[in-house]
């Protein structure tokens, strides 16, 4: 199974959305600090964030260092790719949904 972070924007104008495994998701959601921003509960399509949010959300993802094999094994390169992309869609997106 996966997630997907969707932009909020209008069709037209929406940034890539971002997919990953939900053990990823489910990672990203137990940073210490996101349960005030996010719905925390592993269920996939519970959680919603304002462009405001997603920014704060973007800084905790960020500053983390994620845990051996967080996404795809244990590649190293893969997994800073990984956080890359989960920063920047939050950083640009326009609030985003879960799918």
């Amino acid at each position: 199974m996966s997630v997907c972070m969707v932009d909020k924007r209008r069709k037209s104008q929406k940034i890539p959305d971002v997919e990953m495994p939900n053990y990823t998701w489910f990672c990203v959601l137990d940073i210490p600090g996101m349960e005030n921003l996010v719905d925390v509960r592993h269920h996939c399509d519970t959680a919603t964030a304002t462009p405001a949010k997603a920014k704060k959300m973007a800084d905790l993802v960020d500053a983390w260092t994620p845990p051996d094999g967080w996404c795809n094994g244990n590649d190293k390169e893969w997994h800073a790719q990984m956080k890359g992309y989960i920063t920047e869609f939050l950083r640009n997106c326009n609030g985003f949904r879960v799918r």
